[in-house]
């Protein structure tokens, strides 16, 4: 396994601690959550087009059936410890009432499916509500790796990053206007549809894509410092945003905002060169089990305060909290240890082989040994970039580098 960035883990700790402010606190924090998510989608945007960048680089095509397999390792082991736990439990105690509403299986195929971001044709627990921001993910790793390769072997990534991301407000627009006149009360389905936030995805894999040159933009100390006060003041404000998760002043403004800040976080944390200070450790840590803390804790929620999250009292969001972060202790050291060691046995398995270097062989082909290793939430693995744009700018496709070759077929 491949390190892991301290900055990245740092940005992934804050980004669920906003998700857990949120849930506890909703009448105060009542934008925290979707910043945490916002913060999270354009990290993995950021780290996914990485992953894809490197196997160009290394074997000029993108190996599908090693990058799916990837993805399962690491995130399949958690979500099916607690769309388990979560069957057993209301199988047996019908604490959510989901037992006797008869929708426990179909949480689970929707939870399994990653479909909770889409209109269903049957009911689910809202036990799984944080769930869609898993199913944006997964949806856009079906779509961007063959898009990505298109792109790459017609030199063509800028019109990628502008289509895409015209395309993804369009949709949004369109949702958001449609819901303001026809449905006002649909808000909530508008809200987790792939499209309202699919451009904080973009913008990451644009930042990854143009690091070099957004790297430099972040050389100097001052500016550094500026920049990191500012996102962060940026996204603190929004965090306080009321009614975030239905009105079209966020969707429009302060989605995006949120988003432009999220990429300056992420710059400034994968092109960081020096050790991060010890009081950020807490938050390392948090960020290293993020994602299980991200699955548990609103079903934890519900499960303690009667099946709502309503009128959470202190004493029970302070224990939702504990709780969560002690699972998600337990799961990082458990079921998502296994999906590392699974990971670990499919490597060995099906080793890396390379290909030969040749006079074909271009920059893409090659190998960046400036990349480190670095996930959000539910994207762990994911290779980041150091702080060492100039040296390998001879070495990464980005926007005016080399075109893959067109006989650099997917796998």
């Amino acid at each position: 396994m491949r390190p892991r960035l301290d900055g990245l883990d740092v940005l992934r700790g804050a980004a669920v601690g906003a998700v857990l402010l949120g849930h506890s606190w909703p009448g105060i924090f009542q934008g925290a959550g979707i910043v945490g998510v916002i913060v999270f989608f354009v990290l993995s945007g950021y780290l996914i087009t990485n992953v894809l960048l490197r196997d160009v680089e290394r074997h000029r095509k993108i190996r599908y059936g090693r990058f799916y397999a990837h993805r399962a390792f690491r995130l399949v082991p958690a979500l099916v410890s607690l769309l388990g736990v979560y069957a057993t439990v209301e199988l047996a105690t019908d604490v959510l009432g989901d037992r006797s509403k008869g929708i426990v299986g179909y949480t689970v195929l929707a939870g399994l499916g990653y479909l909770k971001d889409i209109p269903l044709p049957f009911d689910v627990s809202m036990a799984i509500g944080p769930l869609w921001t898993l199913a944006v993910e997964e949806q856009f790793y079906l779509v961007w790796p063959a898009l990505l390769v298109l792109a790459l072997r017609r030199n063509r990534q800028g019109r990628l990053i502008g289509w895409s991301a015209a395309v993804a407000v369009s949709l949004m627009s369109a949702s958001v206007l449609a819901m303001l006149i026809l449905a006002p009360q649909l808000h909530s389905l508008v809200y987790a549809l792939p499209t309202t936030w699919g451009l904080g995805l973009i913008i990451g894999s644009a930042l990854r894509l143009y690091r070099v040159h957004v790297f430099g933009w972040f050389s100097g100390r001052r500016f550094r410092r500026a920049a990191l006060l500012g996102a962060v003041v940026v996204l603190a404000a929004l965090a306080y945003f009321p009614k975030a998760n239905e009105t079209p002043a966020f969707f429009f403004i302060g989605g995006p905002l949120a988003m432009a800040a999220s990429a300056v976080l992420v710059a400034l944390a994968a092109s960081r060169t020096a050790a991060m200070p010890k009081w950020t450790r807490p938050a390392q840590l948090l960020g290293t089990v993020s994602y299980a803390a991200y699955l548990w804790n609103y079903v934890v929620i519900l499960w303690l305060n009667g099946g709502s999250t309503a009128d959470l009292q202190p004493l029970v969001a302070v224990s939702a909290i504990v709780l969560t972060l002690l699972i998600a202790v337990v799961s990082w050291h458990t079921v998502e240890k296994l999906g590392r060691i699974g990971r670990e046995r499919f490597d060995k398995r099906y080793p890396e082989q390379r290909p030969p270097a040749g006079p074909t062989a271009g920059p893409a082909a090659r190998p960046n040994a400036s990349h480190t290793a670095s996930r959000p939430g539910p994207d762990t693995e994911a290779a980041a970039g150091n702080a060492r744009p100039a040296a390998a700018a001879s070495r990464i496709p980005h926007g005016t580098g080399r075109p893959l070759s067109s006989g650099a077929r997917p796998a």
